[in-house]
């Protein structure tokens, strides 16, 4: 339904430990992260990196709608 560009974010499984962008709140390696271009990974397991995916994806949607006339 909606394009695709290279620097979207996307989901992960983090190689190392490390810190929520969102909450601050510590994630082990293994978890599952929500990753941006710019280096900010938002943790599945605190709810940031779902926030962050649905925000995300709301805006790319309306932004295929507004680019394709809908």
């Amino acid at each position: 339904m909606r394009d695709y560009y290279r620097g979207d974010p996307y989901w992960l499984t983090a190689k190392y430990p490390g810190t929520c962008a969102g909450c601050r709140k510590p994630f082990p390696r293994g978890a599952q992260v929500f990753r941006f271009k710019s280096g900010k990974m938002f943790a599945e397991e605190c709810g940031c990196g779902t926030h962050e995916s649905e925000r995300f994806n709301e805006l790319a949607r309306a932004e295929y709608a507004y680019n394709h006339g809908y």
